[in-house]
C-alpha cells in the first residue's frame, strides 16, 4: 500500500516549504521517525521526520523547489515486499535495492543515488565542508559514515585542491551558486520590504560615554561577565516606543488600517552562516537589563546552532540591526514587514563632543532610523530619535528602573 505524507503546517501558518535537503532517494528503506528531510520555511530549517516504515516510492520536490502545505512531500510503500515485486513488473529500470551489497551500478541506474548511513549532524557537516556525503568512505560501524570520515575526506580533497592549479576562480571566469534555503527567503523578503515600502532613514550621533562607563561597572555583576552595549539599547528602545507608540503599530493594507500593539517584542537581527535570522525578545519592557542580556545571548546562540522554533523567529513589532564593532558609522537599514520600523545601531568611536560647552573626546555611536514613510512622518521620527538618545545619553534613567 502505497501510503502519501503531505506537508503539515509546521509553525506559524505557513503556506509552503522550501526543500533543502533530502536525506532518502527513490528505492530507499525508511524507518518510522528517521529523518527524511530537510525543509525551510520562513526563517527556520525544520528536520522532517517520517511518520512510517516503508521504501521510498516518489518524492514530492526536489531540493531548491517548494512544497505548498496540504502537498505530498513523499509517498512511500509500506508493503515493501509486494512492493519491489510490482515495480520490478512495472519499473524494471528504476528498481536498486540499496540496503544490499552491489557488485556494481548499471549505467541505467546513474541519475539516482545510493542510499548512506550518516546521522543528521553528520550530513551537515558535509554540506558546511562542502563534501559530497556519497563520496565519502565510511569506517563507522555497519558501514555508517561517521564526522572524522567527512573531515578526512575534506582534508583529502583541499590537499588535492592545492596539488593542482585551479583556473576557475580566475578574473573573467563564470562562477555562479544557487540562491535557496534561507537565502531565497531574504532574497523575497528584501524584495518585498523595498517594493511595498515607501521607506525612509533619519540618522544621529549619541554619546554614550556614559553608558561606556555604566556598562563597565555592571559587567562584572552578570552570569557570565559579558555585557554588550545592545542590552542597554534594547531596553532603552523599549522606553521610547512606549512613549512612540506610532513606531511599534502594524500597517493592514488590505483593510486600510493602522494598528496600535501594545506588545513590545524586538527582533533583534543576528548573522548566521546561511544568512540573517531575527529571532524575538519578548515583552521586552517588562525585563531588566539582565534578563535582557541572557535573552539575547539564548537567542543568538540558538539562532546561529539552528535550534530556532519558527514562533521564535516571528512576531517581532520592532526590529533592532546592528552592524557590530566592525562596521560603519551610519547604514540604512531594511524594514522587516509587516513592521513600520527599524532602528540600526553602529559602530561606538571615539569622537570630539561638546559637554557644557567644553570640547571633549566621547564615545559616540551612530544610528539610524527607518520608517514607512506611509504612517510616520518626518517630526515623528525627529521624536523617536530624540526619546531614544536621551536615553542613551542619560542610562541612570533606566538602567536601575524597577519592573513595570
Amino acid at each position: 500500500m502505497i501510503k502519501e505524507f503531505k506537508l503539515p503546517d509546521i509553525g506559524e501558518g505557513l503556506h509552503e516549504a522550501e526543500v533543502v535537503t533530502w536525506f532518502v532517494n527513490k528505492g530507499d528503506r525508511v524507518q518510522e521517525n528517521e529523518n527524511i528531510a530537510e525543509v525551510q520555511t520562513d526563517k527556520a530549517v525544520v528536520e522532517i521526520t517520517s511518520p512510517f516504515s516503508g521504501t521510498v516510492y516518489e518524492r514530492g520536490g526536489e531540493e531548491g523547489e517548494s512544497v505548498k502545505v496540504g502537498d505530498t512531500l513523499i509517498s512511500i510503500e509500506t508493503d515493501s515486499e509486494k512492493a519491489e515485486v510490482q515495480k520490478s513488473k512495472e519499473e524494471p529500470s528504476q528498481i536498486i535495492i540499496y540496503d544490499q551489497p552491489s557488485s556494481g551500478s548499471p549505467s541505467n541506474h546513474s541519475s539516482l543515488k545510493p542510499r548512506v548511513k550518516a546521522a543528521p549532524t553528520v550530513r551537515k557537516l558535509a554540506r558546511e565542508l562542502g563534501v559530497s556525503i556519497f563520496e565519502v568512505t565510511p569506517t563507522g560501524k555497519s558501514g555508517k559514515i561517521t564526522a572524522d570520515d567527512v573531515r578526512s575526506h575534506a582534508k583529502s580533497e583541499k590537499d588535492t585542491h592545492n596539488e593542482v592549479p585551479n583556473h576557475s576562480k580566475s578574473p573573467g571566469s563564470n562562477l555562479s551558486e544557487p540562491i535557496k534555503g534561507l537565502r531565497k527567503k531574504i532574497f523575497e523578503n528584501m524584495t518585498r520590504s523595498m517594493t511595498d515600502i515607501p521607506q525612509c532613514t533619519g540618522m544621529d550621533e549619541v554619546d554614550v560615554s556614559r553608558l561606556s562607563e555604566f556598562r563597565r561597572l555592571l559587567k562584572g555583576e552578570t552570569p557570565n561577565g559579558t555585557l554588550t552595549y545592545l542590552p542597554f539599547i534594547v531596553k532603552a528602545v523599549a522606553l521610547a516606543l512606549k512613549e512612540n507608540p506610532r513606531f511599534n503599530g502594524r500597517v493592514d493594507t488590505e483593510n486600510m488600517l493602522f494598528h496600535y500593539q501594545t506588545d513590545i517584542h524586538i527582533g533583534i537581527a543576528t548573522a548566521t552562516e546561511d544568512g540573517l535570522l531575527v529571532p524575538v525578545l519578548r515583552s521586552v519592557d517588562l525585563l531588566s537589563i539582565e534578563e535582557i542580556a541572557l535573552g539575547i545571548e539564548d537567542l543568538s546562540t540558538r539562532a546561529r546552532t539552528k535550534k530556532m522554533k519558527p514562533s521564535e523567529l516571528s512576531g517581532s513589532t520592532f526590529t533592532i540591526s546592528n552592524t557590530g564593532k566592525r562596521g560603519g558609522f551610519y547604514a540604512t537599514p531594511m524594514i522587516n514587514p509587516p513592521e513600520v520600523a527599524i532602528l540600526g545601531i553602529h559602530a561606538v568611536k571615539k569622537k570630539p563632543v561638546v559637554i557644557d560647552n567644553e570640547l571633549a573626546i566621547g564615545d559616540v555611536m551612530g544610528t539610524s532610523i527607518t520608517f514607512d514613510h506611509r504612517v510616520i512622518d518626518g517630526e515623528h521620527c525627529g521624536q523617536f530619535m530624540s526619546t531614544l538618545k536621551a536615553y542613551l545619553e542619560k542610562p541612570e534613567l533606566f538602567v536601575f528602573k524597577s519592573k513595570e
